[in-house]
C-alpha cells in the first residue's frame, strides 16, 4: 500500500513540472500594464545597429516561459525582430526571432530563449532602406511555455446525425493543411466566442488568405496541431470551417473537451476596436441553433472566452453583445426578432 502511495505521488508530481503546450488565453506582455497591442511608426535609426522600434522592459511574468509569439501587419519587408530576457544575472543577448510574412505584410514571429523565465522582455525591429519609415501593427504579444503537445482529453464522438449545418466555408476550399496528428473525438455540449484579435478581412480574398495565416500561425507558430477554432466567421458573414466540430479544438486553456469555438476575425478590443458586423452575430445565432439541434448545445451554453479563462477576448466591443445572441437564439420568431434587432445597429 505505501509503494503504491509512493508510484502515485510520484506520477502526480511528474504532471505537475510537465510544461503546457501553448494555448488560446497565454499571459500578453504588457508594458506597465498596458497591454503591447497597437500601431507603431518605425523610425530610421540615427546610427548604424540602432534599431527601429523598442518596446520594453515589460511587465515581468507571474508564471515561466520561455517563447514569446507576436503577430500583426509589417507593409515593409525588409523589418525583422528579436527579443531579450532580463535573467537574475543580467539581460539575455539580443535573440533573432523566426519570421513568417506573406507578400500582403501580414506576419507572426516567435524568439525562444534558453530554458524558462520569469523575467521582463525587450522586443525590438531592426531593418534599413524603405523599412526605416514605416508603420508596424501589433495585434498581440504572448509568452509561453513550449515543448509539449496540444492538451486534450478526448471524448466519445456523438452517436445522433447532426441537423444540416448552416452554409460554411469547408476546409479544402480555404485551402486548409492536414493536421500534425490525428484529432481527438469529442461531443459538443458548449460553445465559446472568440475574436482573433488580428486582421479584419472584408473581401472573401483577404478572409481566405486570412484563413490560411491562422492556421500557419496556429501549427508553426503556436505548436498546435492544427487552427485552434472550429468556426471562423469574417465581417461579411460569411462562415469558415476550422476543425471538424466533432473534434477537440485549441481555444480555452485546458477546457477544450466538448467545448466549441466560433471566433470572429478583427480585434474587437483597444486598442483596435473593430466594429461588429450584424451578419457576424446572425452566424453566430446560426451556428449555434444548428449545435443544439444537433448536440443540444443550447444558448445557456453559449459564453464568452473570458467567462472560461483569464483573458480580454472575445473584446470589450464583443463581450456585451453576446446576451443579444443568446436572446436571440431562444424561443420562437427568432429570425424577426433577430432581423429586427440587428437592424437597428445599422447605421
Amino acid at each position: 500500500m505505501g509503494y503504491n502511495r509512493m508510484m502515485l505521488s510520484a506520477l502526480l508530481l511528474a504532471l505537475a513540472v510537465l510544461p503546457a503546450a501553448a494555448q488560446e488565453g497565454d499571459p500578453a506582455v504588457t508594458l506597465g500594464g498596458t497591454p503591447a497591442a497597437g500601431v507603431y511608426t518605425l523610425v530610421r535609426p540615427s546610427g548604424a545597429g540602432t534599431a527601429l522600434l523598442e518596446l520594453g522592459p515589460s511587465d515581468p511574468f507571474p508564471a515561466p516561459y520561455d517563447s514569446v509569439i507576436f503577430q500583426g501587419e509589417a507593409p515593409a519587408a525588409g523589418v525583422g525582430f528579436e527579443a531579450a530576457r532580463q535573467e537574475p544575472a543580467g539581460w539575455s543577448a539580443w535573440r533573432k526571432a523566426d519570421l513568417h510574412r506573406g507578400a500582403d505584410g501580414r506576419f507572426w514571429a516567435k524568439v525562444r530563449f534558453d530554458g524558462a523565465g520569469t523575467g521582463a522582455l525587450m522586443v525590438r525591429a531592426l531593418g534599413s532602406g524603405p523599412a526605416a519609415s514605416s508603420p508596424l501593427t501589433l495585434y498581440s504579444m504572448q509568452v509561453f511555455m513550449s515543448g509539449a503537445q496540444e492538451a486534450s482529453r478526448p471524448g466519445p464522438r456523438p452517436a445522433a446525425a447532426p441537423a444540416e449545418p448552416p452554409a460554411f466555408i469547408a476546409r479544402d476550399g480555404w485551402g486548409a493543411r492536414p493536421p500534425k496528428e490525428p484529432f481527438s473525438p469529442h461531443k459538443p455540449d458548449r460553445v465559446t466566442q472568440h475574436h482573433t484579435q488580428g486582421r479584419r478581412p472584408s473581401t472573401l480574398e483577404e478572409s481566405l488568405a486570412e484563413m490560411r495565416f491562422l492556421q500557419d500561425f496556429h501549427q508553426n507558430g503556436r505548436g498546435w496541431n492544427d487552427i485552434g477554432y472550429h468556426f471562423l466567421v469574417d465581417s461579411q458573414g460569411r462562415i469558415f470551417q476550422g476543425r471538424p466540430v466533432d473534434v477537440v479544438g485549441a481555444h480555452v486553456k485546458n477546457d477544450n473537451s466538448g467545448n466549441v469555438g466560433i471566433c470572429f476575425m478583427g480585434s474587437h478590443h483597444p486598442p483596435f476596436n473593430h466594429p461588429v458586423a450584424p451578419e457576424q452575430l446572425d452566424a453566430s445565432v446560426r451556428l449555434g441553433r444548428w449545435l443544439q439541434a444537433s448536440y443540444g448545445a443550447g444558448p445557456e451554453t453559449y459564453k464568452g472566452h473570458r467567462d472560461r479563462g483569464q483573458t480580454d477576448c472575445p473584446g470589450d466591443v464583443l463581450y456585451p453583445l453576446l446576451e443579444k445572441v443568446r436572446a436571440a437564439w431562444r424561443g420562437p420568431g427568432l429570425a424577426e426578432r433577430l432581423q429586427s434587432w440587428l437592424g437597428n445597429l445599422r447605421p
